[in-house]
């Protein structure tokens, strides 16, 4: 008998959705205009109509134009593309499936592939371990992801929580988004992990089968609660399997197998559950770190932090852009202004805290603090002192640290007591908590 191949199915599902939505465009460029890229790439003369018909030209025989080209390079997925468009189009979906044709035009299929291959298995090592350094011995049963065929028991739960990969190496993020589960009274199955990528490594390398192939795997995986809601941590995951790899699902197979939701968005729907659960803090001036990329998602962080006595909530003239920091990567400067804005905006508007609201912008940049009057903190770590549950930064405390060499010199004791590899935590400090580029960032202008 011969197997489907996942990636198969996953890029006839692509297929069909692009042929779709093509049909649907009438070119009118609200996408291109609505987007903050064109202007950072050098295109703020280009013709908008001009553009989104070289984008359907590259999705149909491959021809684009020079300025679609930039274009879709340059996308770091906020959206705005999808909000603009009058037919309803998902045109990032159209932008994120142009960026794996012009990859594969620009590399050979061995280059393509080897990169996909190195760029997860360099994520999985450094989960591994980070998390491993990180994670206390007691938290760890919270987070393994519990597979087929394993002999513990699961408790029937009301949602999936999906952790995806990289929050695991921020400990206090993710088992503070566990507490707060606890706290609006609903039971989740945590699962996550490497071994349940949504894809986006090979991905953003132009693997699309490879990647098909990881997504269509963790949806199986995570339909294997049998759940009628997974909610996702990760935003990147939020679009990889949400609305990539779902609506490729719907396509190629049929109904999709559950929905996904952003953790955020569920909590705050549960507002008045949590609110009892929320202690007075120390008064504080708090201004986010915003991504547009997730519809509602940070109108929900604002409810969650507004219901915490002592916030005040502070808005920064900042046009919010990409998924989380690291997708920013694709155009180095234009990611360089956007901190500096941000940063210069938070000190003028006299905040005492900057907070990120994903895993990757913490990561990036919690260290930014320094010498600065304000603090950056992650929203969780706001939420768990109010739940009265408070949690170390470990990893910033680390990257605060400055080098490689000076983590390895504070955490050796811990890591061989623990029975890590001082090596493999060494090369996952480089790749990740000193890399000069994220691991999930495609090829950048």
């Amino acid at each position: 008998m011969v197997m489907a191949d996942r990636g198969v199915d996953y890029l006839a599902g692509a297929a069909s959705r692009i042929a779709a939505y093509s049909a649907d465009c009438t070119q009118c460029g609200a996408c291109f205009e609505a987007c903050p890229m064109p202007s950072a790439a050098g295109l703020g003369e280009a013709d908008a109509p001009d553009a989104v018909r070289g984008l359907l030209s590259l999705l149909d025989d491959g021809q684009t134009t020079e300025d679609s080209r930039a274009w879709t390079k340059a996308c770091c997925g906020s959206g705005y593309c999808n909000q603009a468009c009058p037919e309803g189009i998902d045109v990032r979906f159209l932008q994120r499936m142009g960026k794996i044709a012009l990859l594969q035009q620009e590399g050979d299929a061995k280059t393509i592939k080897r990169r996909s291959v190195e760029t997860y298995n360099a994520m999985a090592s450094s989960v591994r371990a980070i998390s491993g350094l990180l994670v206390e011995t007691e938290d760890l049963g919270r987070l393994q992801n519990v597979t087929p065929g394993d002999e513990a028991a699961v408790e029937p739960a009301e949602v999936v929580f999906y952790t995806g990969c990289n929050v695991w190496k921020t400990p206090h993020i993710v088992l503070t988004a566990l507490d707060t589960l606890e706290a609006v009274n609903v039971s989740a199955r945590v699962m996550g992990g490497p071994s349940m990528c949504c894809g986006v490594y090979g991905f953003n390398q132009g693997d699309g089968k490879v990647s098909g192939r990881q997504a269509f795997g963790t949806i199986e995986k995570l339909a294997e609660a049998k759940t009628e809601q997974a909610l996702s941590w990760c935003p990147s995951c939020q679009i990889q399997i949400g609305d990539l790899a779902l609506g490729n699902w719907a396509e190629s197979k049929g109904a999709q197998p559950f929905d996904m939701a952003p953790f955020y968005s569920f909590i705050a729907d549960r507002i008045e559950t949590l609110r009892p659960h929320l202690r007075q803090i120390p008064a504080r001036r708090v201004a986010l770190i915003e991504r547009p990329a997730i519809p509602g998602a940070m109108a929900a962080v604002k409810t969650i932090l507004g219901a915490i006595p002592g916030v005040e909530l502070v808005e920064l003239d900042v046009r919010p852009a990409g998924v989380m920091e690291n997708t920013l990567a694709v155009l180095k400067s234009f990611r360089d202004s956007q901190r500096a804005a941000l940063l210069s905006g938070a000190e003028a508007a006299g905040v005492d805290v900057l907070a990120t609201v994903y895993h990757a912008c913490h990561r990036e940049l919690c260290a930014y603090d320094g010498g600065r009057p304000f603090e950056i903190l992650n929203v969780m770590s706001l939420v768990a002192e109010s739940l009265g549950n408070q949690r170390e930064d470990r990893y910033k405390i680390l990257k605060a640290l400055g080098s490689v060499d000076a983590v390895i010199d504070a955490v050796a004791p811990d890591a061989e007591a623990r029975g890590l590899d001082i090596g493999a935590i060494r090369s996952a400090l480089a790749a990740d908590m000193f890399a000069a580029v994220p691991l999930a960032t495609p090829p950048s202008n």
